[in-house]
């Protein structure tokens, strides 16, 4: 009983795809969106995009900067590709600061990102 209550559900659920009618969604207009919600979205997009490469150099940096200040002689403090298996671990404050200025360094990247936008920006027609 249950299975035929099922299949006939399925069938007519099915029928009703079937008789729906094609939409093909209209484009944006030019002036649909504000500037500022556009500027928004852009500056995130930037954001997200800049942010893995931001914490990858990010920890670049500091593992080299460790490796720097313990005289370049504990291999646990070489940098990714020159360090070993067993490489000396972030305390916690280290890992917040690290992710901080990733995060900042995203942001100072969709910031310049804007500013280049508005230096570039044609002039208004009068």
């Amino acid at each position: 009983m249950r299975a035929a209550a099922l299949a006939v559900l399925l069938c007519v659920g099915s029928a009703s795809v079937g008789l729906a009618d094609d939409h093909i969604p209209k484009p944006y207009d030019p002036d649909e969106f504000a500037a500022w919600m556009r500027d928004l979205w852009r500056a995130e997009g930037v954001f997200i995009g800049s942010f893995p490469f931001a914490i990858f150099f990010t920890f670049e940096v500091y593992d080299t900067y460790r490796y720097a200040a313990n005289g370049f002689k504990d291999p646990s403090y070489a940098p990714w590709p020159l360090g070993s298996s067993s490489a000396a671990p972030y305390s916690t404050t280290e890992t917040t600061w690290l992710a901080v200025s990733a995060v900042s360094l995203s942001l100072l990247v969709a910031g310049i990102d804007f500013l280049i936008g508005r230096i570039n920006e044609p002039p208004p027609k009068n």
